[in-house]
This record gives C-alpha cells, structure tokens and sequence, in this order.
C-alpha cells in the first residue's frame, strides 16, 4: 500500500516533514546550549 496516493502529500506526511525540518535544528540547538552550559559549570 503506497503512503502517496495520486503523487501528492497527505497532511499527516506534510506536518512530519515540517517537524523534522524544525525540530533537527531545535533540538541540535538546545544540546549545544546543554553543552556549553555544562562547560561552563565545570571552570
């Protein structure tokens, strides 16, 4: 059973591609803060 039906995106398919777009750069945002955070505890 193919997920495109007709060759365009069902919103379930558009709303996982617009959560991976913005959470990649989110949650790589709040690991580098984590980090730099933790560096600077440890001086």
């Amino acid at each position: 059973m193919p997920l495109q039906q007709g060759g365009y995106m069902t919103l379930t398919q558009l709303g996982v591609a617009f959560w991976h777009d913005l959470a990649a750069p989110i949650i790589a945002g709040i690991i580098a803060s984590l980090i730099v955070n933790w560096l600077r505890d440890r001086k």
